[in-house]
């Protein structure tokens, strides 16, 4: 329950009907106290007028500065007729004695109110401080699992880049065979289509080699500050046509202010733009549905030494046990998949000295986080 100088919540607290029980009930009652005991009974003045504290800081209590002095106001406005003017009967203190008990009401609610506002503000930094520690040791944890991660994924990259070469070098001589062969074939001879076929495979193992390759080498990065905002908005047109196609808004947001990060366009473009095609996939069962959305957005993270390029989907969730490897190579939820395309934009993400996450929705569907390293001023 907050309280302070320009914060209304310490008002509704005063006027709530908890203000009521725990104020306005007992000043209620010490002021009846006051007016229904006769002036012979000076002892028991003395006694309400020192009862008057209660609800003065009960009230600071409840709402702080605001409820400490309006407290004390309202209880020197009901305790001034009987103390100093003959309103049924005089309070029979003496007049000294009780201008300065108004006065004591006046500080006693407004130290009271200082102190509980100085305590509430310090814990509500305790919380804040426990809340960003608390959200530095998770980006911490993703850090860590990303680490290792990466660690794997540099492993298996050299040892698919090994691969990739050993059998790239015979493919290029049965190419070079090959075409030697088909120059030999009549163009009408039944033979001739067998060797096209046989050469066009060859080009789809090439292929296939290439993005293995992709994969283990990435390009370094030419690191150089990067607008995410210009990123999504150049990703969405990307993708704008095939998610027509399919039936998809396309739902782009820059962001509300500039998240300027450390990269290389290009390749963070080829790192959204390989999860935005995933994501149209995975939605392309789920179409029939209608009203599926793709959303891109860039995230200014003020306080942090990252900003996030985040791409939401519609689609079906990532199974649990995938959530893990969902970025490792090879691992695909769809048959025709290569499993290499979110592999891919996590070595781009990497190489960047930033981390990729994936999560399923709540509501449903996936939402994917790039973070990267912000540039600061």
């Amino acid at each position: 329950m907050g309280s302070g100088g320009g914060d209304p919540v310490g008002w509704r607290a005063l006027i709530s009907w908890r203000g009521a029980l725990v104020v306005a009930l007992p000043v209620a009652l010490v002021t009846s106290l006051h007016y229904l005991t006769p002036a012979s009974e000076a002892w028991v003045h003395d006694l309400a007028r020192r009862l008057y504290y209660i609800p003065i800081i009960l009230g600071a209590f409840l709402a702080g500065r605001r409820g400490g002095i309006s407290t004390a106001l309202l209880v020197s406005a009901v305790y001034a007729p009987h103390a100093f003017a003959h309103m049924h009967h005089m309070d029979p203190g003496r007049g000294l004695e009780k201008v300065l008990e108004v006065v004591l009401y006046l500080v006693v609610g407004g130290i009271t109110g200082l102190l509980v506002d100085a305590e509430r503000g310090e814990r509500r930094r305790q919380a804040e401080l426990a809340r960003r520690l608390q959200a530095t040791l998770d980006d911490l944890e993703e850090a860590e699992r990303q680490l290792v991660r990466s660690e794997r994924l540099a492993a298996l990259g050299q040892l698919t880049a090994g691969l990739a070469h050993e059998i790239k070098n015979p493919l290029h001589a049965m190419r070079g065979t090959a075409e030697i062969v088909q120059d030999a074939i009549p163009h009408q001879a039944p033979e001739a289509r067998m060797q096209a076929l046989h050469i066009g495979e060859i080009d789809r193992l090439t292929g296939v080699l290439e993005r293995f390759l992709g994969f283990a080498r990435p390009a370094a990065p030419t690191l150089g500050p990067v607008d995410l905002g210009e990123v999504a908005h150049q990703l969405a047109g990307l993708v704008d046509a095939q998610a027509r196609r399919q039936g998809v808004d396309v739902l782009q947001s820059p962001g509300d202010q500039p998240a300027t990060v450390q990269g290389d366009r290009e390749q963070l473009v080829q790192a959204g733009l390989a999860i935005a095609l995933n994501a149209l996939d995975a939605m392309r069962e789920a179409q029939r549905q209608g009203g599926l959305e793709l959303g891109i957005e860039a995230q200014r993270r003020g306080s942090h030494h990252f900003h996030v390029l985040r791409i939401d989907n519609d689609g079906p969730p990532i199974p649990e046990d995938l959530l893990e490897r969902i970025f490792d190579p090879f691992v695909t939820t769809r048959e025709q998949g290569s499993g290499l395309g979110l592999s891919i934009a996590a070595r781009i993400v990497d190489a960047h000295g930033g981390w990729i996450a994936a999560a399923n929705r709540p509501q449903g569907g996936v939402s994917f986080r790039l973070w990267l390293p912000a540039v600061r001023p």
